[in-house]
């Protein structure tokens, strides 16, 4: 779980600002993943309808790759 901590300025001696203090926990949060996650447990998904997503993505691809071999002007990702 991230946690932030205020920080202390040495010279002036002052806690930084809330909004910095949100900003650096927002970021935080993003890095470990909660959000994401979060998203993801919103709606439950059958297991078949992952695999079958992930067989259609790797079909897109071979199809894909297969038309860049075959055609050397086929527009190429930089």
């Amino acid at each position: 779980m991230p946690e932030v901590k205020p920080r202390i300025d040495r010279k002036t001696r002052n806690e930084e600002p809330f909004d910095r203090m949100l900003r650096r926990f927002k970021k935080e949060c993003d890095r470990a993943g909660i959000v994401q996650e979060c998203r993801d447990r919103k709606y439950h998904e059958k297991p078949n309808d992952t695999r079958n997503q992930k067989n259609q993505d790797l079909k897109r691809r071979k199809k894909l790759n297969l038309k860049r071999s075959q055609s050397a002007s086929y527009r190429k990702v930089r």
